[in-house]
């Protein structure tokens, strides 16, 4: 039986017919005459060795794409297609561009794979991609247009993923231990996490549970690594910051910190502005479970506007809430879109709810009180000042830190001496490396809320308010005297110069008020006239704005 074996291997064994000891074996057996007629005949070869590599190649492809795809949530696939995206761009504007015709051409391309990449891509990209459009002025037009797109491009995920990480954080019953009901549609979703509704059985309360995509936590550090690398000046600090807002635990952290700050400040008692009560029992990395609050969002202006909500109200909330942040504080929720805040009558009063706490930032006391100059300086017209705080922050030309700042058109010298973006970027940057990365998120969350004072039709004087909270920080902090006058003078001055500004801001608004133009679907407000403007300065330059 050995040997017919070892002659059943010999047959199918086509390349060692001639040479096996298993030919020998079956000659013996009687059927020489078979592998006699077999040998007259050419011998068919095998499959050449490429083919068999590219087969192997293939199989263990097929092996990696189904360990990445359903055990590491497609991090090598995500990973390499960002990497050949942005070395892409990178080519085509540093050693190909003279191959377009038109640098339009190569912006619409380039935009247009940028945003199929970070689509695909999901998760931080979304975020990243969000941040671009909410900076869009910084960027082609192409750019400004495609990338606003990215806050239509939230996944949901299914029930069953959210349901596995529910019970690995909160057990295998926590729909029967922890909640009396829990609704397995999504209320909302965004890049980084959705938000479900449920009811807590033990306090029987409403709440949002908020849980973050499971493929975050796989994705995160590799995700950023490419960006780090991908990126030049602020990368690191902007990464820090993402991690930090992917770990709901310091959410909640920063939550419970500002409701207190804002529950001791005096100014704030009569504003009404709320958040959310959180409850840490059942927080975790990827999972906060926080009060459930019904109200309007103000990215809903006609909603709002049929719930007779007052605008005026609302917005005077959302600038001052923002100030004291910034002024008083030094700790500054850095994502107030209008996503993120509800309006709402509660106990005959109307309220700001504040939502969403995952990204903070914390000012340095030397920086809080510069920014705070800033503002005193550029309604005093202390040149000298500005020019020294432009000096320690690496910026070549005070002129465009008041633009920065104040987000409204620069002098007319300023732009005399500056004719192209070419220019102003010589002016910007003096020395990056003594740039405050703060500014990123501040001058991002100055860019929303222009863009919510300006969609509600300009119902407050914001660059006046904003200003108003830096001059109540100032007065707080500051000692003033009859021995030198110079604080009092300089507070008068400011004063003044709000005086005047508001009397512009009135004539804006009461031809709004004359003309019907109340909640700004004409475009004739305040903030209208200022984003116009700077259109025209920037076009001057050479930078379209969308």
């Amino acid at each position: 039986m050995l040997g017919l074996r070892n002659c059943q291997r010999g047959l199918y064994r086509p390349f060692s017919i001639t040479k096996s000891s298993s030919v020998q074996r079956c000659r013996s057996f009687g059927i020489h005459r078979s592998l006699a007629t077999s040998t007259s005949k050419p011998l068919k070869k095998g499959p050449p060795r490429f083919v068999k590599l590219i087969a192997t190649a293939t199989g263990v492809s097929a092996i990696v794409y189904g360990i990445d795809e359903y055990y590491y949530s497609s991090l090598l696939q995500r990973s390499a297609r960002a990497v050949y995206v942005l070395l892409w761009v990178a080519y085509q504007y540093g050693a190909n561009v003279k191959s377009y015709d038109k640098i339009e051409d190569l912006h619409e391309e380039a935009s247009e794979k940028l945003l199929q990449m970070l689509s695909a891509n999901k998760g931080l990209y979304i975020k990243l991609g969000q941040a671009i459009a909410n900076n869009g002025t910084v960027f082609p037009l192409a750019y400004q247009k495609r990338f606003i797109n990215l806050y239509d491009a939230a996944p949901e995920d299914s029930w069953s993923s959210i349901d596995r990480t529910l019970r690995r954080q909160l057990g295998e019953n926590y729909e029967k231990d922890i909640f009396e009901h829990f609704d397995h549609k999504p209320m909302a979703s965004a890049s980084i996490a959705q938000v479900h509704k449920a009811r807590l059985k033990k306090e029987q309360q409403d709440v949002a549970v908020k849980v973050q995509h499971p493929y975050i936590s796989k994705q995160i550090n590799v995700d950023l690594a490419i960006y780090r690398g991908m990126s030049w000046v602020y990368s690191n600090y902007v990464s820090d910051q993402l991690v930090k807002e992917s770990d709901f635990r310091h959410e909640s952290a920063n939550a419970a910190k500002l409701s207190e700050l804002l529950s001791n400040d005096r100014q704030m008692d009569k504003l009404n502005i709320y958040v959310p009560k959180n409850y840490d029992d059942y927080t975790r990395r990827p999972i906060l479970v926080t009060e459930w609050i019904d109200g309007v969002s103000l990215a809903d202006k006609q909603k709002l506007i049929d719930a007779k909500l007052n605008i005026t109200t609302m917005m005077t909330q959302y600038v001052n809430a923002f100030g004291r942040q910034v002024f008083n504080y030094g700790f500054c929720h850095s994502d107030p879109h209008p996503g993120n805040l509800l309006a709402r009558i509660h106990n005959g009063k109307q309220e700001l709810v504040i939502l969403d706490h995952g990204l903070y930032v914390t000012l340095p006391e030397k920086f809080r009180k510069e920014y705070c100059a800033i503002w005193e300086s550029l309604f005093s017209y202390d040149t000298q000042r500005m020019e020294e705080i432009a000096n320690s922050w690496g910026i070549g030309d005070a002129s465009i830190l008041t633009t920065m700042v104040q987000l409204r058109p620069p002098p007319k010298d300023f732009i005399k001496k500056n004719s192209s973006s070419y220019d102003i970027i010589k002016s910007f940057l003096g020395d990056e490396t003594k740039f405050p990365l703060q500014m990123l998120f501040l001058s991002r969350s100055m860019r929303m809320m222009q863009n919510l004072n300006q969609t509600m039709g300009s119902p407050v004087n914001r660059i006046n308010m904003f200003t108003n909270c830096a001059l109540q920080t100032l007065t707080e902090e500051r000692k003033f005297s009859l021995i030198h006058p110079g604080p009092w003078v300089s507070l008068l001055r400011v004063k003044f110069s709000l005086f005047l500004s508001n009397l512009v801001f009135l004539f804006f608004r009461l031809k709004q008020l004359v003309t019907g133009d109340k909640y700004g679907d004409r475009g004739e407000g305040i903030e209208d006239y200022i984003e116009s403007y700077m259109k025209e300065t920037a076009k001057y330059m050479g930078i379209e704005i969308a």
